[in-house]
Protein backbone atom coordinates (compact mmCIF):
# COMPACT_ATOMS: atom_id res chain seq x y z
CA UNK A 1 0.00 0.00 0.00
CA UNK A 2 1.12 3.58 -0.66
CA UNK A 3 0.92 6.72 1.17
CA UNK A 4 1.80 10.04 0.36
CA UNK A 5 2.51 12.44 2.54
CA UNK A 6 0.18 15.62 3.07
CA UNK A 7 1.20 19.14 4.05
CA UNK A 8 -1.48 20.62 5.85
CA UNK A 9 -2.15 24.12 6.96
CA UNK A 10 -4.28 25.28 10.43
CA UNK A 11 -5.56 28.35 10.27
CA UNK A 12 -5.78 30.08 13.37
CA UNK A 13 -8.70 32.60 13.74
CA UNK A 14 -7.88 35.77 16.34
CA UNK A 15 -9.98 38.16 14.67
CA UNK A 16 -13.44 39.05 16.00
CA UNK A 17 -16.32 38.90 14.36
CA UNK A 18 -16.21 41.59 11.81
CA UNK A 19 -13.60 39.91 10.17
CA UNK A 20 -15.58 36.41 9.80
CA UNK A 21 -16.12 36.77 6.04
CA UNK A 22 -12.68 36.58 5.34
CA UNK A 23 -11.86 33.86 7.44
CA UNK A 24 -14.97 32.02 6.22
CA UNK A 25 -13.82 32.50 2.67
CA UNK A 26 -10.24 30.92 3.36
CA UNK A 27 -11.86 27.86 4.71
CA UNK A 28 -13.88 27.24 2.08
CA UNK A 29 -11.64 27.65 -0.64
CA UNK A 30 -9.20 25.23 1.60
CA UNK A 31 -12.11 22.38 1.32
CA UNK A 32 -12.73 22.84 -2.20
CA UNK A 33 -8.73 22.65 -2.99
CA UNK A 34 -8.91 19.46 -1.01
CA UNK A 35 -11.42 18.15 -2.67
CA UNK A 36 -10.29 19.03 -5.91
CA UNK A 37 -6.82 16.96 -5.23
CA UNK A 38 -8.60 14.01 -5.20
CA UNK A 39 -5.31 12.40 -7.28
CA UNK A 40 -3.53 12.44 -3.88
CA UNK A 41 -5.42 9.97 -2.40
CA UNK A 42 -3.61 6.85 -0.98
CA UNK A 43 -4.35 3.79 -3.55
CA UNK A 44 -6.55 1.18 -1.25
CA UNK A 45 -8.78 -1.70 -1.75
CA UNK A 46 -11.98 -2.06 -2.97
CA UNK A 47 -13.87 -2.32 -0.06
CA UNK A 48 -13.12 1.37 0.93
CA UNK A 49 -14.05 2.62 -1.84
CA UNK A 50 -17.69 1.64 -1.39
CA UNK A 51 -18.18 -1.82 -0.35
CA UNK A 52 -18.05 -2.79 3.10
CA UNK A 53 -19.62 0.21 4.78
CA UNK A 54 -23.06 -0.95 5.84
CA UNK A 55 -23.32 -1.25 9.77
CA UNK A 56 -20.25 -0.10 10.43
CA UNK A 57 -19.26 2.55 13.04
CA UNK A 58 -16.77 5.32 11.61
CA UNK A 59 -15.39 7.96 14.61
CA UNK A 60 -13.21 11.16 14.09
CA UNK A 61 -11.32 13.54 16.02
CA UNK A 62 -10.67 17.27 14.67
CA UNK A 63 -9.39 20.89 15.58
CA UNK A 64 -12.15 23.24 14.47
CA UNK A 65 -12.64 27.08 14.52
CA UNK A 66 -16.18 27.75 15.10
CA UNK A 67 -17.02 31.47 13.43
CA UNK A 68 -20.09 32.62 14.22
CA UNK A 69 -22.46 35.21 12.59
CA UNK A 70 -24.09 37.48 15.38
CA UNK A 71 -27.27 39.09 13.59
CA UNK A 72 -29.06 40.06 16.87
CA UNK A 73 -32.39 42.00 17.18
CA UNK A 74 -33.06 43.67 20.45
CA UNK A 75 -35.22 46.11 21.52
CA UNK A 76 -32.61 49.16 21.78
CA UNK A 77 -30.63 49.92 19.32
CA UNK A 78 -27.44 48.42 19.54
CA UNK A 79 -25.48 45.80 17.96
CA UNK A 80 -23.11 43.06 19.41
CA UNK A 81 -19.89 41.06 17.99
CA UNK A 82 -19.36 37.67 18.94
CA UNK A 83 -16.08 35.85 19.24
CA UNK A 84 -14.42 33.32 17.40
CA UNK A 85 -12.94 30.40 19.03
CA UNK A 86 -10.79 27.07 18.33
CA UNK A 87 -12.30 23.49 19.79
CA UNK A 88 -11.59 20.04 19.71
CA UNK A 89 -14.49 18.77 17.57
CA UNK A 90 -15.32 14.45 17.89
CA UNK A 91 -18.39 12.80 15.99
CA UNK A 92 -19.66 9.45 15.54
CA UNK A 93 -21.03 8.26 12.60
CA UNK A 94 -23.21 4.72 11.63
CA UNK A 95 -23.28 3.76 8.57
CA UNK A 96 -26.80 1.93 7.29
CA UNK A 97 -25.78 1.28 3.87
CA UNK A 98 -22.81 1.58 1.72
CA UNK A 99 -23.85 5.13 1.01
CA UNK A 100 -26.48 6.40 3.70
CA UNK A 101 -25.25 7.41 6.98
CA UNK A 102 -26.40 9.14 10.09
CA UNK A 103 -24.33 11.19 12.52
CA UNK A 104 -24.13 12.58 15.62
CA UNK A 105 -21.23 15.75 16.80
CA UNK A 106 -19.87 16.32 20.39
CA UNK A 107 -18.08 19.93 21.37
CA UNK A 108 -17.92 22.63 23.48
CA UNK A 109 -16.99 26.27 22.66
CA UNK A 110 -16.94 29.25 24.96
CA UNK A 111 -17.57 32.69 23.50
CA UNK A 112 -17.78 36.32 24.61
CA UNK A 113 -20.36 38.77 23.63
CA UNK A 114 -18.93 42.28 23.22
CA UNK A 115 -20.30 45.60 21.91
CA UNK A 116 -19.98 46.21 18.30
CA UNK A 117 -17.26 48.21 17.00
CA UNK A 118 -15.27 48.06 19.94
CA UNK A 119 -17.04 48.50 22.67
CA UNK A 120 -16.71 46.11 26.21
CA UNK A 121 -17.87 42.62 26.70
CA UNK A 122 -21.02 41.76 28.34
CA UNK A 123 -21.32 38.03 28.70
CA UNK A 124 -19.36 35.41 28.48
CA UNK A 125 -21.08 31.92 27.25
CA UNK A 126 -20.09 28.14 27.29
CA UNK A 127 -22.39 26.25 24.39
CA UNK A 128 -22.87 22.67 23.30
CA UNK A 129 -23.95 22.00 19.54
CA UNK A 130 -25.76 18.80 19.38
CA UNK A 131 -26.74 17.32 15.86
CA UNK A 132 -28.07 13.80 14.51
CA UNK A 133 -27.39 15.22 10.43
CA UNK A 134 -28.16 12.51 7.51
CA UNK A 135 -25.46 12.08 5.26
CA UNK A 136 -25.09 10.57 1.71
CA UNK A 137 -21.20 9.38 0.93
CA UNK A 138 -19.66 9.13 -2.58
CA UNK A 139 -17.01 6.94 -3.22
CA UNK A 140 -14.94 8.40 -5.87
CA UNK A 141 -12.48 5.72 -6.19
CA UNK A 142 -8.52 5.56 -4.89
CA UNK A 143 -9.66 6.14 -1.20
CA UNK A 144 -11.54 9.53 -1.73
CA UNK A 145 -15.09 9.66 -0.03
CA UNK A 146 -16.99 13.35 -0.02
CA UNK A 147 -20.08 13.52 1.95
CA UNK A 148 -23.13 16.13 2.15
CA UNK A 149 -25.70 16.28 5.08
CA UNK A 150 -28.36 18.28 7.21
CA UNK A 151 -30.43 17.57 10.26
CA UNK A 152 -31.73 18.89 13.03
CA UNK A 153 -29.49 20.27 16.07
CA UNK A 154 -30.31 22.24 19.24
CA UNK A 155 -27.05 24.84 20.97
CA UNK A 156 -27.85 23.94 24.37
CA UNK A 157 -25.94 26.84 26.99
CA UNK A 158 -24.22 25.39 29.52
CA UNK A 159 -23.27 28.11 31.33
CA UNK A 160 -23.53 32.15 30.83
CA UNK A 161 -22.14 34.65 32.85
CA UNK A 162 -22.48 38.72 32.85
CA UNK A 163 -18.88 40.60 32.05
CA UNK A 164 -18.04 44.87 32.22
CA UNK A 165 -20.93 46.63 32.68
CA UNK A 166 -23.64 43.86 32.34
CA UNK A 167 -24.86 43.25 35.47
CA UNK A 168 -26.78 40.41 34.08
CA UNK A 169 -26.32 38.33 30.75
CA UNK A 170 -29.15 34.76 30.16
CA UNK A 171 -29.28 32.62 27.75
CA UNK A 172 -31.97 30.63 26.77
CA UNK A 173 -30.92 27.25 28.01
CA UNK A 174 -32.09 25.27 24.80
CA UNK A 175 -31.86 26.73 21.04
CA UNK A 176 -33.35 24.09 18.40
CA UNK A 177 -32.49 25.13 14.78
CA UNK A 178 -31.25 22.65 11.49
CA UNK A 179 -27.39 22.47 9.81
CA UNK A 180 -26.02 21.40 6.70
CA UNK A 181 -22.84 20.62 6.09
CA UNK A 182 -19.73 19.07 3.51
CA UNK A 183 -16.98 17.04 3.91
CA UNK A 184 -14.27 14.62 2.63
CA UNK A 185 -12.60 11.48 4.18
CA UNK A 186 -9.36 10.54 3.04
CA UNK A 187 -7.66 6.65 3.06
CA UNK A 188 -4.85 6.47 4.95
CA UNK A 189 -3.55 3.48 5.84
CA UNK A 190 -5.88 0.17 6.66
CA UNK A 191 -8.95 1.36 8.81
CA UNK A 192 -7.41 5.35 9.11
CA UNK A 193 -8.66 8.22 6.99
CA UNK A 194 -7.99 11.71 6.85
CA UNK A 195 -11.48 14.09 7.21
CA UNK A 196 -12.11 17.76 6.47
CA UNK A 197 -15.39 19.00 7.21
CA UNK A 198 -17.27 22.00 7.13
CA UNK A 199 -20.65 22.63 9.00
CA UNK A 200 -22.88 25.69 8.72
CA UNK A 201 -25.30 25.94 11.94
CA UNK A 202 -28.71 27.90 12.07
CA UNK A 203 -29.95 28.38 15.51
CA UNK A 204 -31.45 31.72 17.22
CA UNK A 205 -30.48 32.07 20.47
CA UNK A 206 -32.87 34.42 22.70
CA UNK A 207 -30.74 36.97 24.94
CA UNK A 208 -31.72 38.87 28.24
CA UNK A 209 -29.32 41.70 29.47
CA UNK A 210 -29.31 44.10 32.02
CA UNK A 211 -26.63 46.86 31.78
CA UNK A 212 -27.92 50.26 32.84
CA UNK A 213 -31.77 48.76 31.46
CA UNK A 214 -33.00 45.93 30.70
CA UNK A 215 -32.56 44.71 27.52
CA UNK A 216 -33.99 41.79 25.45
CA UNK A 217 -33.61 40.04 22.26
CA UNK A 218 -32.88 37.22 19.63
CA UNK A 219 -29.10 36.84 18.73
CA UNK A 220 -29.14 34.48 15.05
CA UNK A 221 -25.85 33.54 15.84
CA UNK A 222 -25.22 30.41 13.01
CA UNK A 223 -21.96 29.82 13.66
CA UNK A 224 -19.51 27.89 10.68
CA UNK A 225 -17.95 24.84 12.39
CA UNK A 226 -14.62 24.31 9.91
CA UNK A 227 -12.01 21.80 11.06
CA UNK A 228 -9.26 19.25 9.86
CA UNK A 229 -8.85 15.77 11.93
CA UNK A 230 -8.43 11.79 11.55
CA UNK A 231 -11.19 8.96 11.53
CA UNK A 232 -11.00 5.44 12.68
CA UNK A 233 -13.40 2.79 10.74
CA UNK A 234 -14.51 0.10 12.97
Amino acid sequence: MKSTTMRLTVLRWTGRLRQRPCASAIILAALFLLLDGTGMAMAQSATTDGEGWAKRFFVRGRIAGVLPRDKARYNVPVETDVSNSMIPNFDLTYFFTDNIAVESICCVTRNEVSIANGGPTIGEAWLIPLDASIQYHFHLGNGVKPYLGAGPTVVITASDSAKGPATSFKLRRFNPGFLIQAGVDIHLKNNWYFNADIKKFFADVKADVVAGGAVSGKASIDPVVAGIGFGYRF
